[in-house]
């Protein structure tokens, strides 16, 4: 047996309209049933007047169809003016699945170019 990852897109090229969310059926499941840790990692391009970040939400389904109304974690993306913003960070594992939202939290610019990556890893 060995540990392995392989990155997957999850969400490709969205935009988070001002003081709006990716959609969450646009963001393909990651299958939590082997598990053993989850990465997440972010790119988000910020518009040149943006003066406030991102919410990166995680939400999670026993069935894979019905997800929860209440994120399992959120993590903040500080607003960088006019730049592209990567982010990384660790999720909580134990779920049948998992999908991620990424809120905007300005309430006058748009986010673009926005992905997603996952980083199982997994035993096999």
């Amino acid at each position: 047996m060995a540990l392995g990852i392989t990155v997957a897109t999850i969400l490709s090229n969205k935009t988070a309209a001002k003081s709006a969310s990716t959609d969450i059926a646009d963001c393909t499941a990651i299958d939590g049933g082997a598990l053993v840790a989850l990465g997440i990692e972010v790119l988000m391009t910020f518009n040149a007047s943006a003066t406030l970040g991102a919410t990166v939400s995680v939400y999670t389904s026993s069935d894979g169809t019905n997800y929860c109304g209440v994120s399992l974690m959120d993590f903040s993306v500080a607003v960088s003016a006019g730049n592209a913003v990567r982010s990384s960070f660790n999720v909580f594992i134990g779920h049948k699945n998992y999908k991620i939202k990424v809120t905007n939290l300005d309430t006058a610019q748009s986010i673009t170019a926005i992905y997603v990556y996952s980083e199982p890893e997994v035993l096999s």
